[in-house]
């Protein structure tokens, strides 16, 4: 289990994709194999992505809703994904959901709108970092659901142009870009999101 502190937002679980892999080496190698157009230029099977694009095709595939339980996420947070700006450059977007009381005073709601539900996961015990969850709807109250949204720039980042298109060298090319973004989202976003939910 995973030790989340303020500032770790993802975690890798090289350990857990390993153990539960069919063909004894990465389960996430296998999503890979299952999605080969998702890793060469467009008909072109024998040609690498550019860095940006290997790393947002490898980062989506390793994270839900596409792969579970190889990327994981801090529970009280909604969503870590990448993007491009207009010029082509890669992004990674941090969704933070916000309660009421996260918020400046003067900023809290007055009427009795609906704030985001507690979700304890039994399988994490993890009381502090809760999974925030849309509330069911009742009567006549409104919800109203706030989630903040970081954008962290990669463009010093020097990601790893990869060199193959398939095989298991494919693979160990992705996960060292996962783990790489990971670390980053980790050392970038962790201390915005800290002092984001009044947490350093």
């Amino acid at each position: 289990m995973t030790a989340w502190t303020p500032t770790t937002l993802v975690y890798v679980d090289e350990e857990g994709d390993r153990a539960r892999a069919s063909n004894g080496y990465s389960r996430y190698g296998q999503y890979i194999a299952d999605r080969p157009a998702k890793f060469h230029e467009y008909e072109e099977p024998g040609t690498p992505l550019t860095a940006e694009e290997f790393a947002a095709a490898a980062w989506e595939v390793a994270t839900p809703p596409i792969l579970i339980g190889y990327v994981n996420l801090r529970p009280d947070l909604d969503s870590v994904t990448t993007s491009f700006t207009e010029n082509g450059d890669l992004v990674l977007r941090v969704a933070v959901p916000l309660r009421f009381s996260d918020l400046p005073s003067d900023r809290r709601a007055r009427y009795p709108w609906q704030d985001w539900a507690n979700h304890y996961d039994i399988a994490t015990r993890d009381e502090k970092y809760v999974r925030q969850v849309e509330p069911e709807i009742k009567g006549d109250r409104p919800a109203v659901l706030t989630i903040s949204h970081i954008l962290i720039p990669t463009v010093d980042w020097d990601l790893p142009r990869p060199q193959h298109t398939e095989g298991r060298a494919l693979v160990e090319e992705a996960k060292q870009v996962v783990n790489e973004i990971a670390r980053r989202v980790n050392q970038h976003a962790g201390p915005m999101v800290a002092q984001l939910l009044g947490d350093r």
